[in-house]
């Protein structure tokens, strides 16, 4: 007898869920990002442009891998294969010292 108490409502879900939070935690980074290009600016414009030409193009990759994050457990996980790799969590960590830095070089200009 199997109890229901294990069986996922539906396991396609969970995967959309977590997809959709990867996004929403780089989409928060990118809005920060842009706030404080927005004060660096006004110090110092190669800064400001730096952080831009950066951080937009790893707010791109990390919503490419997490599409890919997504397709890939879609496939996994009904056939119990292997899950995707650590490149999304890598790839949002990276994205968080790049607006971390950008912060503290706000810092360090006032």
């Amino acid at each position: 007898m199997t109890s229901r108490w294990h069986e996922p409502e539906s396991p396609g879900l969970q995967v959309e869920r977590t997809t959709l939070a990867w996004l929403r935690t780089s989409l928060a980074f990118v809005v920060g990002l842009l706030l404080i290009v927005r004060f660096v600016a006004h110090h110092s414009a190669l800064l400001a442009a730096i952080g831009i030409t950066v951080a937009l193009p790893a707010a791109l990759l990390v919503a490419a891998l997490a599409a890919r994050r997504f397709r890939h457990s879609l496939w996994s996980l009904p056939t119990h294969d292997t899950l995707p790799d650590g490149a999304l969590p890598a790839g949002v960590a990276a994205l968080g010292l790049v607006v971390g830095s950008c912060g503290v070089a706000y810092v360090l200009l006032n």
